[in-house]
């Protein structure tokens, strides 16, 4: 009896705890926006989102259904209403939790990203882990208005090359919303962001002739690392400065580079298979300086000219080129960072702040004029790992 009367007990207390899926919401209650872009207005904001077609969803494939995905806009004072205002368009209420990307037009960049992001920071439905890209021509509404080709959600395509070409090439940051809430909070490291600029007809890019052609008329392109202090967008690093930003911070998991052939014309290309950075903090005459280590390896990629690449010392030779021409690219970056911006990006001030905790608090108010003239070293360390296929470049007349 007194055991029967345990289990009953505690079942009734199990039914008190397990409350069941009290949050559900059902697919047929939701609008799904894989896509969110924030424009500046007279009025406030214009909340554009890109969310998947409820046929769509419902069916697994597009066609003859309508469009993979849709497009609403509205205007508000604030982003919260801006989205509930919504459901004046949809019978449904967006759910965010499955943003892919965050567009923000530049304007609200140079004023300063935290206002209009505040929303997303607090709401507890919203994931940070989406991009966070500036759209550095046009408005956020155009951009994801263009239909692409290759992936049935556009701004599934956003997402999906900007981390690719981050991985790849290396002058992108695929920075989420949550780096940014730590970067806000982190002493002695400011933020950046990726630009995104559209290309071509912009009219026509957001009609089916876009992906009805070979050559869409109008594309998209990932291009520089927008430079920024406190959440105020400062400018934009070029092509090769945004290439030095991530070889400081330890991001560049690939990329190729060509470097001018020894003692003769031409050029040969190398392909970066690992890198390691280390950030060395020290004091010189009582002031803050670094050393930035690069240890690479590399793959010979191309070659152009005429390399005996059987010959050690040739190998040597080229490794030692690719490595004081990444040097170099990597010295003009800070370099640039340092004299137009004086935004510590690369995060030396977090390193002096845990190395040299004392300092840091006397620095640390005063550490953009600092950063701006701290003296930095670059040493870089370049190793030959392969050849390629071939060993030599095949040379006109040699197979006949």
């Amino acid at each position: 009896m007194k055991r029967t009367v345990l289990v009953v007990w505690t079942a009734v207390l199990m039914t008190l705890v397990l409350s069941g899926c009290w949050s559900r919401k059902e697919l047929n209650e939701l609008a799904v926006s894989i896509g969110l872009g924030i424009d500046r207005t007279e009025h406030g904001y214009r909340v554009t989102t890109q969310i998947v077609a409820p046929r769509q969803a419902a069916s697994g494939a597009s066609g003859a259904n309508g469009p993979p995905a849709l497009v609403m806009a509205t205007e508000e004072s604030t982003v919260m209403e801006a989205l509930r205002k919504l459901t004046t368009k949809l019978p449904r209420k967006i759910y965010l939790s499955h943003l892919s990307i965050l567009l923000i037009d530049e304007s609200i960049a140079r004023e300063g990203v935290l206002d209009s992001l505040d929303f997303l920071f607090r709401d507890h439905e919203v994931r940070p882990n989406f991009n966070v890209v500036i759209v550095r021509n046009g408005t956020a509404h155009d951009a994801l208005s263009i239909l692409t080709p290759l992936e049935q959600m556009p701004a599934r395509d956003m997402f999906d090359s900007l981390n690719e070409s981050e991985k790849v090439w290396a002058p992108t940051a695929a920075v989420r919303l949550l780096d940014l809430m730590k970067w806000f909070n982190t002493e002695g490291q400011q933020a950046v962001l990726t630009g995104l600029k559209m290309v071509g007809d912009i009219e026509k890019g957001m009609s089916k002739d876009n992906i009805s052609v070979l050559d869409s008329p109008a594309k998209f392109e990932y291009s520089g690392i927008g430079v920024m202090k406190d959440d105020v967008l400062l400018g934009w690093l070029n092509e090769s400065d945004s290439k030095a930003y991530n070889y400081v911070t330890g991001k560049v998991k690939s990329t190729v580079g060509k470097v001018e052939c020894p003692n003769q014309k031409g050029e040969f290309v190398m392909e970066l298979i690992n890198s390691r950075t280390k950030i060395i903090p020290g004091l010189k005459e009582g002031g803050p300086s670094a050393t930035v280590e690069v240890s690479i390896e590399g793959n010979i990629a191309e070659v152009e000219c005429k390399l005996d690449l059987n010959d050690r010392k040739v190998l040597k030779e080229v490794g030692e080129l690719a490595g004081r021409k990444t040097r170099e690219l990597i010295e003009h970056g800070i370099r640039e960072v340092q004299t137009r911006y004086a935004s510590d990006i690369f995060g030396f001030g977090q390193k002096f702040h845990h190395k040299y905790p004392k300092q840091w608090r006397v620095w640390k108010e005063d550490w953009d004029r600092m950063f701006s003239r701290m003296e930095v070293e670059v040493v870089v360390k370049y190793e030959v790992k392969g050849r390629g296929r071939i060993v030599n470049p095949i040379q006109k007349g040699i197979l006949e």
